[in-house]
């Protein structure tokens, strides 16, 4: 425990997070481990106040405005003002901002307080740096010198899950080396997504390959790649079944709507199963795994439970996908935007359940090598100990 706590006291942590549900398919175990560990546990999000579920874990919850209008200026000073309150009045001995966006407001709240310990969780870059065009390029001008105020705060931490994030973060002067960790994704409970090898519950079985896409519905993310790709295969006869699991967004400026959906799926290449709530058995279910994106995040958590259940997978050679997945050895890589290499690389993986079985097994081993979900919440932990 932090010198500065007296005997017997805890010290207190608040989690400044985007989403309730992002916090319970995400973040759980972390908070459950710094609970565990002896933390008094705040989290700060929209609609914690009517999620009786943060109290019987044992947190409390505390309410932060809602975040659905991007970084429009207004609506960012609010957040900013509400995270300045909360830390007045819960007196955190630590702070841990999570996403780009919110590390971006709470570093400048912190700044306001000289003697809290910062830990910044930058899950991947997002919009802010991998968005085309002019609005993103005015967007990173403007905020720019701004998130640098924000992150370089002399008691501030900062993990990146991939290095390619680090060192463009790093190059481009937004966080100092000796401030940087590097713990690779949010990690996967190895034990809720078991490990089932094809033919115990896949499609396999009966001859019919299910291949699935599971996504958030936002463009960047290739399901016009992946729905392209289904289409060309289905124009070569293909018998698999070609199936996109994700529920529509509303907070995001590259979200699919539904209408884009229901024209995705004319034809019937693809199906759109819509939410899954039940994610161990769709992946269980998978013949094959492909997540075609070229959103900046950190390593995907689908990607992750893909490995742990054992699927062959078909990503991008793409920052954050290729941490999770290397090309020949528990799937391949495609090119980011390319429907034909990666109908290539499916129609290859299909034809071969042999690789496609090795892969699997090497996906499992690398989920619980390298993203067992214990291992990361140690590694948080012990940054927390350095902060």
């Amino acid at each position: 425990m932090p010198e500065t706590v007296s005997s017997g006291a805890k010290p207190k942590l608040l989690y400044i997070i985007n989403h309730i549900d992002w916090f319970w398919s995400h973040r759980l175990p972390l908070a459950a481990g710094a609970r565990d560990a002896g933390w008094d546990v705040v989290v700060c999000v929209e609609g914690a106040s009517k999620d009786p579920k943060l109290t019987e874990n044992g947190f409390t919850g505390r309410e932060l405005p809602p975040a659905d209008k991007g970084f429009a200026p207004f609506a960012v000073l609010n957040i900013i003002l509400a995270i300045h309150r909360l830390i007045k009045e819960e007196q955190p001995i630590l702070l841990h901002a999570i996403t780009l966006k919110y590390a971006f407001m709470a570093g400048l709240a912190a700044r306001f307080h000289k003697d809290i310990r910062v830990v910044h969780t930058l899950a991947g870059l997002g919009y802010l740096f991998s968005g085309e065009g002019i609005k993103p390029k005015i967007l990173r001008a403007l905020v720019g010198p701004f998130l640098k105020l924000a992150l370089k705060h002399k008691n501030a931490q900062i993990i990146f899950q991939n290095p390619d994030d680090l060192e463009i973060m790093l190059s481009r002067g937004f966080v100092r080396k000796e401030q940087t960790y590097l713990i690779r994704g949010s990690g996967v409970d190895t034990e809720a997504f078991r490990y089932m090898p094809e033919g115990e519950k896949s499609s396999a079985e009966n001859d019919t390959p299910i291949v699935v896409m599971p996504t958030r519905l936002v463009h960047d993310k290739g399901v016009a790649v992946f729905v392209e790709a289904a289409r060309l295969l289905k124009k070569r006869r293909s018998a698999a079944r070609f199936q996109i699991a994700g529920g529509l967004v509303t907070n995001n400026p590259l979200a699919i709507s539904k209408e884009e959906m229901d024209k995705f799926c004319e034809g019937g290449a693809v199906e759109w199963l819509g939410k899954v709530s039940d994610m161990p058995g769709l992946l269980a279910r998978a013949t094959l795994i492909v997540y075609p994106s070229y959103y900046r995040e950190g390593i995907p958590k689908v990607l992750l439970e893909s490995c742990a259940t054992g699927r062959a997978i078909v990503t991008t050679d793409h920052p954050g996908c290729r941490e999770a997945v290397t090309d020949g050895d528990n799937g391949l890589l495609v090119p980011v935007k390319d429907p034909q290499a990666t109908a290539a690389a499916i129609e290859k993986l299909l034809a071969d359940t042999q690789t496609r079985k090795t892969m699997g097994a090497r996906s499992r081993a690398r989920a619980e090598d390298e993203f067992d979900v214990r291992k990361i919440v140690k590694a948080t932990l012990d940054v927390y100990g350095q902060a």
